[in-house]
Order: structure tokens, then sequence, then C-alpha cells
């Protein structure tokens, strides 16, 4: 049945807020502002990319605690991973590199050799080793299958040649997680292999793509026959499509489960602004349509945030989420995009204001959130795919027609 009904305990364990009172006195301890940065901050909610910050979490055990007692973890409920991201969040700390350790954390655990969980996940417990997705290329978005990037098996290694793009910090990371075709013949679904890709095999260049800020946060990466050993194989050979799937589940919740209490703090900082800020003699937080406003959008927030968890824990508990990470993925996405257009209206001819003007309200952060909030209806799947995908999962919809030619 569409919509099927899931309960949860939407209450804290006394550890549970113990630990939260934890993370909120080391980010004291601790200011973000602090901790040098090498990446941009996307607008996603984690931040800028700061490899001092990943080690300062991982010398706190933060970056395991989660995982299965047999790597090393404390095999800790999800709640724990929840918290620590929406408080890093809410600090504006810069854990961009955060996301992408634990998502192929999750991976390497599940589908990885021995090898490759005897190299890897010690360099991650130690905030050492960071990655990036080579999932789409430049004729491969929305429909990933129809990728042309080549692993040919010669001996013990796989000789990979391609072209991936979009891949967020690929020139800050040390691995790739890739997705490569295997088998050209086969149906697209079965001919598709994971890999682990170290950043310094030969071959593999990475260019950056500034964004409309001037700063680059995506790149795309080509793999000019790159040899990667089979032991950084992800599991069998053509039975990549599952972890492409995992992937893409997990990018659209963990990449997006701390975007509301970074709105949150935006919404905040917007809030002050009204309250101080003066037009035509009144204060802008007297205006009736700016309340309405605000008070809609902290509704929208808090529901989504309510949401966004109760997926959380769908996950942790083992339960599938076959369209749930693509409608709240998809709602906060567009909600942040209103948000920052308000954003700009609230502040008018000053909007355009960026950080190096000293004078800019909000340091210049609304013209930077407008700025790199429209791409984010793209990345991680469109808008428009991720509608196909609530429709069809989520209410027993038929699938569109394909139309001429397609």
């Amino acid at each position: 049945m569409p919509f099927e009904e899931t309960r949860m305990d939407v209450s804290f364990t006394q550890e549970e807020q113990d630990y939260r009172a934890q993370v909120q006195q080391f980010l004291t301890a601790h200011p973000p502002e602090s901790f040098a940065t090498q990446g941009m901050d996307a607008g996603y909610g984690s931040g800028a990319y700061s490899h001092d910050f990943l080690v300062a979490l991982a010398k706190q055990g933060w970056l395991t605690q989660c995982w299965p007692l047999a790597f090393g973890g404390k095999a800790l409920a999800y709640t724990y991973r929840l918290i620590l991201l929406e408080e890093l969040a809410k600090a504006g700390a810069p854990f961009a590199a955060l996301n992408s350790c634990d998502q192929t954390a999750d991976v390497i655990i599940e589908f990885g050799t021995d090898a490759l969980q005897a190299e890897v996940l010690p360099r991650i417990a130690r905030g050492e080793a960071t990655f990036w997705q080579g999932f789409s290329e430049p004729n491969a978005g929305s429909d990933l299958l129809a990728l042309r990037t080549e692993a040919v098996r010669d001996g013990d290694d796989y000789v990979i040649n391609g072209h991936k793009i979009w891949s967020s910090n690929a020139g800050l990371a040390d691995y790739g997680f890739v997705i490569a075709r295997t088998a050209r013949d086969a149906p697209r679904h079965k001919g598709v292999s994971a890999f682990i890709v170290p950043n310094r095999l030969p071959g593999i260049e990475s260019r950056p793509i500034n964004s409309l800020t001037g700063q680059p946060y995506h790149y795309e990466v080509f793999l000019d026959n790159v040899r990667v050993h089979k032991s950084y194989l992800l599991g069998e050979e053509n039975g990549g499509f599952p972890q492409l799937l995992k992937g893409l589940d997990a990018d659209r919740f963990w990449a997006r489960f701390y975007k509301p209490p970074y709105l949150r703090r935006f919404l905040n900082k917007l809030i002050h602004y009204a309250n101080t800020e003066t037009r035509n003699g009144q204060r802008l937080s007297t205006d009736t349509a700016v309340r309405r406003q605000f008070a809609t959008f902290s509704t929208e927030l808090d529901v989504l945030q309510t949401l966004f968890y109760r997926t959380g824990w769908m996950i942790g508990n083992d339960h599938p989420t076959p369209y749930e990470t693509a409608m709240y993925k998809l709602q906060v996405d567009e909600l942040g995009q209103r948000i920052a257009t308000f954003g700009v209206d609230l502040l008018g001819v000053h909007a355009s204001s960026t950080s190096t003007d000293a004078a800019a309200p909000l340091s210049g952060e609304v013209a930077h959130i407008y700025q790199i909030c429209w791409g984010q209806t793209i990345a991680g799947g469109t808008s428009e795919i991720l509608r196909n995908t609530v429709a069809t999962r989520g209410l027993g919809l038929p699938r569109p027609k394909r139309g001429p030619g397609s």
C-alpha cells in the first residue's frame, strides 16, 4: 500500500541527551571559525571543507561510534550520528568532508574486501581519508545507468577509463567512490561495478568547476588508463547496482539531513536583521507580510527536521526507504531556494553585497546562499526525477511514458 505507516520513537534517551551536550561543549571549546579551511561552503549545511576539523572530530572518536564492534566502532544507534550532524550544522562548523566519509565507510564495511577495509577504515577513523563520489558523467546525470566510464579486467587489476563530473571536493579528497561499466553487453543494471579509487594513482586528473561565487566546489575528473587492484572492487564484478542505489539513497539523506538546522540558523539571522533594521521609519519585522513569511518558514523547517529524523530512524533500524529520501530532499532544497529568495527581498539593494564588502549585512551570506542554492535541486537528483520517484514508489502511480526518441 502506498505510504505505509512506519511508527517510530521520537524521544531521546538520557545517554543521547548527554551526548548532545557533549558535542555542544566541544563546539564551545573549539570554535568552528578557528579551523583552517580548504574548500568552500556549498550551502548544504555542512559548512566549508576542513581537514583539521575532521581530525578534531576523529580524536573524539565520533567518526566511528556507529560502526560495528568488529570494525573498531561502538555499535551505537544511528541517532548519535544524527545528533552530531545536527549540532555541527547549528554551529556552522566546517564539516563538509565528514559526509562522504560516513557514506563511504558504510559501503566499505558492507561490501569491501579485507584488504580494502584494512587500508582505508583506520585512515577514516583517524580523519586522514576523505572521498569524492564518481557517479555523474557529462551524459549520465539523471539517468546514471547511461554511464560510459569502463573498467576492464587485466590480471589482478582493473583498467579504468572515463570522465566524471560534478564530483564534490574531488580535488581535495584522497579516494573516489567510482561506478564503472564492466560488461558492455549485459543489461544496464547488471553490467556496472563499484570501486574505491585512490587519487594518488597515475592517470587521474581533477579539474575545478567554479561556482557562481567564483570558487570551486565541484570538479570534473578524468580517468586515463587508471590501474586499480582488484582488492578495491566493492562486492562482486557486475554487481555494483546495489552500491549505486545505496550511494544515491545515502547522498539524498545524509547530504540533506543537516540542511534544516542550517537553514534555521540562516533564518534566525534574517529575523535578527528584520528586528534591527528600519525602512521608511519602521522596523522590517513590523511588516505583516514579513512576519507571516518568517512564521511559515519556521513551521516548514520544524516539520522537515522531524521527517528527516523519521527517515534516519528508519535507516538505522533497517527499514526500506523507497521514496522518503527523495521526498524530503526535494522539499528541503526547494524550501532553501524560497528562503534565499526571501532573504534577497528582505535586504533589498544590500542583498548583492558579498563577504568582501566590510559593510555587507550578514557578512554577505545572503548573496552567497542565493548564488549556490539553485544548483541544489539538480545535484543528487533533479526535482523532476524525484517527483517521479515519489509518484511511482510512494503513491503506486504508473511510470511516465517515454517520449519519442527517448
